[in-house]
Parts: C-alpha cells; structure tokens; sequence
C-alpha cells in the first residue's frame, strides 16, 4: 500500500514505534513482578518520544510518498536501533563517586 502524505507516513511510522513497545510488554508477560519503572512518568515520557522517533525517522527518509510497511518497519527499527547505538557508546570519562542516572543509562536498560 502507497502512503501519499507526511502525516500518512509519519503515522504508519509511530505505529511501528508502538509494535516496538508492544513487543517490549510482551517480553515482560510471564514476569510475576512489574518492572519499577512502570510507575514513573520519566519512563512513560521517553516511551513516547521513542514511538515519535520511529515516525519521525520514517518520515525523514522517506518524505511523503512511501511504502506503508516500510515506513512501517523504519518506526519500529528506530528505536531498538537508538538503543543498540547507546549501548555501544563508550562510557565518559568522569570524576570519584557514583554518577547520578542519566537518560541515557535509562535507555541503555
């Protein structure tokens, strides 16, 4: 199917964000305890940045015209590719003592 404007591909793009957290809760069906970071507001922030981003991105790349399941597939890539890049990321040099939590130990998991 031929998406024929930026909203169209931007929001086939924010679909493949939410697959992306979809499958992230699927994972965590058969833990018996929630994760603590389900009742924080920062983690529910950055979720939905993470699902714009894949919107986002398949609207960069692709413009106004594209195919669905590709923008499709570049939203739900964006986000585990974002992750993958900042675990990759070699940690910054610093001073003594514990370094508080940053948003990108969040991402990093």
């Amino acid at each position: 199917m031929a998406l024929e404007s930026d909203l169209a591909v931007f929001g086939v793009g924010v679909a493949g964000g939410a697959a992306n957290e979809l499958l992230h809760w699927w994972g965590l069906r058969e833990n018996p305890n929630l994760p603590e970071y389900v009742k924080r507001i920062f983690y529910w922030v950055v979720t939905l940045g993470m699902i714009l981003l894949g919107g986002g991105l398949a609207w960069l790349q692709l413009g106004s015209q594209a195919d669905a399941l590709i923008a499709f597939q570049i939203g739900l890539a964006a986000p585990m590719l974002l992750q993958k890049l900042i675990k990759a990321a070699p940690e910054p040099g610093g001073g003594m003592g514990a370094k508080p939590a940053s948003v990108r130990d969040f991402l990093r998991g």
